[in-house]
């Protein structure tokens, strides 16, 4: 009896590191050299790589619809019409028009443009996908716009998943994530938030809105401008998950 307690829990652990994955994802990239329309037209620079759940059942639909209108958002920003692509080369075409509308106003020799963007899968389990997109797009001006988008989905469903979904104490995690802040960042706790020169909303602390997981961490990322100066960068505070195990 003694030794078969030992080998069960080694048989437990075993099976719960090797679950079998409800979701399979593959890698797509897409640049000017791929674009048709460029054989004929002046492309700009164009690098776009995602991902997509490659099942052919309702919750890879849902996901890969959320993924489509992720990475369109950030290729054709604040456009009317963008919530029309069907396929992401839609809003590359639409991308490579304007760039030549400018061109033909301006001439090419003062119109740079430039979309890039990476994703990857950060977390699966087999109830929960945490996926991690990386954007930059540059089409003229001082500086170009960048940042991090994080998508978690229920792996059954393809549900996209609120801060509200991924908590069971919303509240009590704020407060625990405003003391990691304030030690991280050094901002006194007999002090404002904003004391050290964040511009946190109503100088009260806040989760960001892109909240991801990796295997072993908590991910609160706060791009450019969401909470300090788009000199400062983008804020990122990682907590180990055995420290916030009891909120999620």
């Amino acid at each position: 009896m003694n030794k078969i307690f030992p080998l069960l829990l080694a048989l437990i652990l075993a099976s719960s590191c090797s679950f079998e994955k409800p979701l399979q994802f593959e890698e797509v990239t897409i640049t000017q050299n791929t674009m048709e329309v460029c054989d004929t037209e002046n492309c700009p620079t164009i690098k776009v790589n995602y991902v997509q759940a490659i099942e052919n059942d309702t919750k890879s639909g849902v996901i890969n619809k959320q993924i489509l209108e992720s990475v369109t958002s950030k290729i054709a920003p604040n456009e009317e019409g963008t919530s029309d692509f069907s396929k992401i080369e839609d809003a590359l075409v639409f991308f490579i028009e304007d760039y030549n509308k400018v061109i033909a106003e301006f001439g090419n020799n003062f119109v740079t443009y430039d979309v890039d963007t990476f994703m990857q899968v950060s977390f699966q389990s087999e109830e929960f996908v945490s996926l991690e997109l990386n954007y930059y797009l540059f089409t003229g001006g001082a500086h170009g716009y960048s940042g991090t988008q994080f998508l978690n989905f229920d792996a059954n469903t393809g549900e996209l998943l609120q801060h509200d979904s991924l908590f069971n104490d919303i509240q009590g995690l704020i407060r625990f994530c405003e003391n990691e802040f304030r030690e991280r960042y050094q901002v006194p706790q007999d002090r404002s938030i904003n004391s050290s020169g964040f511009w946190f909303e109503n100088d009260q602390f806040h989760l960001p809105e892109n909240i991801g997981f990796t295997e072993t961490e908590l991910i609160l990322h706060y791009n450019q401008y969401e909470i300090a100066s788009y000199a400062e960068g983008p804020i990122i505070l990682t907590i180990p998950l055995t420290e916030v195990e009891e909120f999620l």
